[in-house]
């Protein structure tokens, strides 16, 4: 009877480090999963490369319809170039920010907010 004592509390014993064990790695990649890693581009630049864009998007309207593909491709590699981004950080970010939404809403409401003061100040403009 004291054998099979000893060799219960063994078993058991070695059946709960194998499911701790277990657990701590099912938990470390719950936690690598979940921990997005932050872009490179800081939100305030992120938010300036927006603005170009949304600016060069109202730009592209204007143009003839067969062109707009390719002068958005033109105008969104050139944003990239000035701001110093390459395309996959851009695109690291953007998905990094749409998926925060508390960050992008932020953004969008400043970038709002600049667009609409812009437009305030052209309106003062054409009043003198």
């Amino acid at each position: 009877m004291g054998i099979t004592k000893v060799h219960c509390r063994s078993l058991w014993l070695c059946n709960f480090r194998a499911k701790f064990y277990i657990f701590l790695w099912v938990l470390g990649g719950l936690v690598l999963t979940s921990c997005k890693e932050t872009p490179s581009i800081d939100e305030e630049h992120f938010e300036k490369i927006l603005l170009d864009i949304q600016l060069a998007e109202a730009l592209v309207q204007t143009y003839p319809v067969d062109s707009h593909d390719i002068f958005r491709d033109v105008f969104m590699e050139d944003i990239l170039r000035q701001h110093k981004v390459t395309r996959e950080e851009y695109n690291a970010a953007y998905e990094y920010y749409s998926e925060n939404h508390k960050a992008f809403q932020r953004m969008q409401e400043r970038l709002k907010k600049k667009v609409y003061d812009a437009e305030k100040i052209e309106d003062l403009n054409l009043a003198y």
